[in-house]
């Protein structure tokens, strides 16, 4: 695997993690969701501590580094983003505008969005 699609590994977990403290806290349900992702992804040894660091210290949302993938990735980012925000049953106000900085980020368009948060609601 190139350098490169490595640090995007690392930048979607960030993303995620950016998300978990968007309301000052991160849950254990969020913290164990993201551990998980963290223990299947494909990063290094450097960039799995690195990424298990953001569960220990709030990380601000970067899209920069994502943003240049497929549309269909950028989407599935949005897709997990949204669940992970649910996972611990309540989307605080500030994961709200999270996802929505995201959305921007990721150049989602509203109509996509709401086509995404249609299938999760309905899952």
């Amino acid at each position: 695997m190139s350098e490169n699609a490595e640090s995007r590994h690392l930048a979607v977990i960030r993303v995620w993690a950016a998300l978990a403290w968007a309301d000052g806290v991160i849950q254990e349900s969020e913290r164990h969701a993201i551990s998980k992702l963290i223990s299947v992804a494909q990063l290094s040894e450097a960039e799995r501590n690195e990424a298990k660091s953001y569960l220990d210290s709030k990380v601000e949302l970067q899209t920069e580094s994502i943003s240049g993938l497929s549309m269909a990735a950028r989407e599935g980012i949005y897709r997990a983003a949204l669940r992970l925000a649910m996972v611990d049953l309540d989307v605080a106000d500030a994961e709200t505008a999270m996802l929505k900085r995201l959305r921007d980020g990721l150049s989602i368009s509203d109509e996509t969005a709401a086509t995404i948060e249609k299938s999760i609601s309905s899952s």
